[in-house]
C-alpha cells in the first residue's frame, strides 16, 4: 500500500523541488534578481533562501502554488501521485474570443512599433519567450497583469488594447 504523505513531508518535497529549480536557472545563467523577481518575492528573500536551502517556514499554500506554477513545477512531483492525472498549471483555461482579439492587437500593435516577441520579453523578466509568443498569438489565456506587462513592455496602454480588441468583437 502507498505510503500517504503528511503535510510537512508535502512541504519539505515541494521547497526541494523550487531550490533544485532554482539552482538549474542559476546554473543556467539567470541572476538571483531575475528569479526573485518571476517569484515575486524580494531579493534578500532569496538569498535567504539560497543559504538555507530551503524556503520559509511561513509560506502558505497559496504562494507555494504560485512559486511552484511559476517555476513550471507540475503538480505530481510534489504529491508523488502515482501518475493520477493533476490539472494542469495556470492558466488552466483555453483562450476566448476577447483574449484572440487582445493578443491580435497587440501582436498588431507590436509590429507597428517595429518590436516582437523577443523585444518584449527582454523587456519583461518576468514572462518567458515561449508564453509571450503563446499569448500574442492567442494561443494562451493572459491574466490582466500580463496584459499590463506585455502592453507597458510594447509601448502601449492597455486600455487602448482592450477598447481596439473590444471594438474588433462587436464588428465579428
Amino acid at each position: 500500500m502507498a505510503e500517504t504523505m503528511d503535510s510537512y513531508r508535502i512541504t519539505e518535497r515541494a521547497w526541494r523541488l523550487v531550490i533544485e529549480r532554482i539552482n538549474e536557472m542559476l546554473r543556467k545563467g539567470s541572476s538571483q534578481a531575475e528569479i526573485s523577481r518571476l517569484l515575486g518575492v524580494s531579493r534578500p528573500t532569496m538569498s535567504r533562501w539560497m543559504a538555507d536551502r530551503s524556503g520559509g517556514d511561513r509560506t502558505t499554500f497559496r504562494h507555494m502554488l504560485r512559486y511552484l506554477d511559476r517555476l513550471r513545477i507540475p503538480l505530481v512531483d510534489v504529491f508523488d501521485i502515482g501518475g493520477e492525472e493533476l490539472p494542469p498549471p495556470s492558466p488552466d483555461r483555453a483562450p476566448t474570443e476577447l483574449d484572440k482579439s487582445i493578443a491580435a492587437t497587440l501582436l498588431v500593435v507590436a509590429k507597428a512599433i517595429g518590436k516582437d516577441a523577443q523585444d518584449v520579453a527582454r523587456e519583461l523578466e518576468t514572462l518567458e519567450l515561449p508564453d509571450i509568443k503563446a499569448m500574442l498569438k492567442g494561443q494562451a489565456s493572459m491574466r490582466a497583469s500580463d496584459l499590463v506587462k506585455l502592453s507597458r513592455a510594447i509601448g502601449v496602454s492597455p486600455g487602448a488594447i482592450l477598447e481596439r480588441a473590444e471594438s474588433l468583437q462587436d464588428i465579428e
